[in-house]
C-alpha cells in the first residue's frame, strides 16, 4: 500500500516536470536554473532535520544526482520534453546491472521480463517523436538516465538512513556544485513565467519528486520501482489525450499498453533476491 502512494505521487509530480523545466530554459541557462531548483528543494526540507549529513555516501550520491540533472538540463536544449521523457526512461536497462552490482539485488523472472516488455513499449512509444531528435540532446539524457539509474541504486544501498535528511543534504550540496558549473554560457531573465517553472521544479519536481522516488526505494527493489516508473509516460499520454480531447497516436496506445503490461508481468511475484559474494540467492 506504501508503494502505490509513493508511486502515485511520484507519477503525478513528475509527469509535469519535463514542461516545467524545459520553459524554464527559456528565462535560464540549465545548470543555474537547476542550482537554483536545489537550493530551494534544500531549503524546503532543512527545517526538517536535525543536521545536514556530510559524510562518504551523502557525498557519492550528491555527485550521481547532481551530475545525472546536468545532463538531463542541458539535453532539454535539444531535445522536447516528450522526447526527452522517452530518453530518460531507458534507465532501467542501466539499473538491472547496477542494482546487482552495488546492493546485491538479483531480478526475478518476472521483473527481467517486465523490464524487456516495458521498455519494447517505451521503443514503440517513442517512435512518432523521433523526428527531429539531435545526436547531443539524445547523448547527453541517455548518460542523464545512467547516473538517474546510479543514484537509484545509491539511494536502496542508503536504505536505513533518514530520506528527507538524506535529500536535503544532497540538495545542499548539488547547489553549491552546480552554482561553481553555471558560469560558463551564463543567462538569466526573470519573469512570472520564470518564477511558476522554478516554483514547480523546488517543489513538486524538485524536494517532494525527490522523496517519493527515494521511499519507494526504501520500501521495495530497485529492479521492481523502476519498472513501475513507466507509469509516467502512461499517465502523460492520458492527461494529455482528457485535456486536448483526442485520441492518441495508435504507437502511443500499443506502447502504453506494452508498458502496462510489463509493469503487470513485473508484479506477479513479489520479494526480493539478495545474493551474497559467494553468488548464492538469500
Amino acid at each position: 500500500m506504501k508503494e502505490l502512494k509513493f508511486l502515485l505521487a511520484y507519477v503525478v509530480m513528475t509527469s509535469s516536470s519535463y514542461f516545467f523545466a524545459k520553459n524554464g530554459l527559456l528565462y535560464s541557462s540549465p545548470i543555474f536554473f537547476m542550482a537554483l531548483r536545489y537550493a530551494i528543494s534544500a531549503a524546503i526540507l532543512i527545517p526538517f532535520v536535525r543536521k545536514i549529513q556530510i559524510n562518504r555516501d551523502i557525498l557519492i550520491l550528491s555527485l550521481l544526482t547532481t551530475t545525472s540533472t546536468i545532463f538531463w538540463s542541458v539535453g532539454l536544449l535539444y531535445v522536447s520534453p516528450a522526447q526527452s521523457s522517452v530518453l530518460s526512461y531507458s534507465m532501467p536497462l542501466f539499473s538491472l546491472p547496477l542494482a546487482f552490482l552495488i546492493v546485491r539485488e538479483k531480478p526475478t523472472k518476472y521483473e527481467l521480463t517486465g523490464i524487456g516488455v516495458g521498455f519494447a513499449g517505451v521503443v514503440v512509444y517513442g517512435i512518432p517523436l523521433m523526428g527531429g531528435f539531435t545526436m547531443l540532446g539524445m547523448i547527453l539524457t541517455i548518460i542523464n538516465a545512467f547516473f538517474w539509474a546510479s543514484f537509484t541504486v545509491y539511494y536502496r544501498k542508503m536504505r536505513d538512513a533518514d530520506p528527507i535528511s538524506i535529500n536535503a543534504s544532497q540538495f545542499l550540496i548539488g547547489s553549491g556544485i552546480m552554482l561553481l558549473l553555471s558560469f560558463p554560457g551564463f543567462y538569466f531573465t526573470i519573469s512570472t513565467d520564470f518564477l511558476i517553472d522554478l516554483l514547480w521544479m523546488a517543489t513538486f519536481g524538485g524536494a517532494f519528486s525527490f522523496l517519493a522516488w527515494n521511499y519507494l526505494i526504501k520500501v521495495s527493489s530497485v529492479n521492481r520501482v523502476t519498472v513501475l516508473a513507466f507509469s509516467v509516460p502512461i499517465f502523460t499520454t492520458v492527461l494529455e489525450a482528457i485535456i486536448s480531447m483526442a485520441i492518441p497516436e495508435t504507437f502511443f496506445i500499443i506502447g502504453i499498453a506494452m508498458m502496462f503490461v510489463g509493469i503487470y508481468i513485473s508484479r506477479l511475484t513479489k520479494g526480493i533476491n539478495v545474493v551474497d559474494r559467494g553468488g548464492e540467492a538469500n
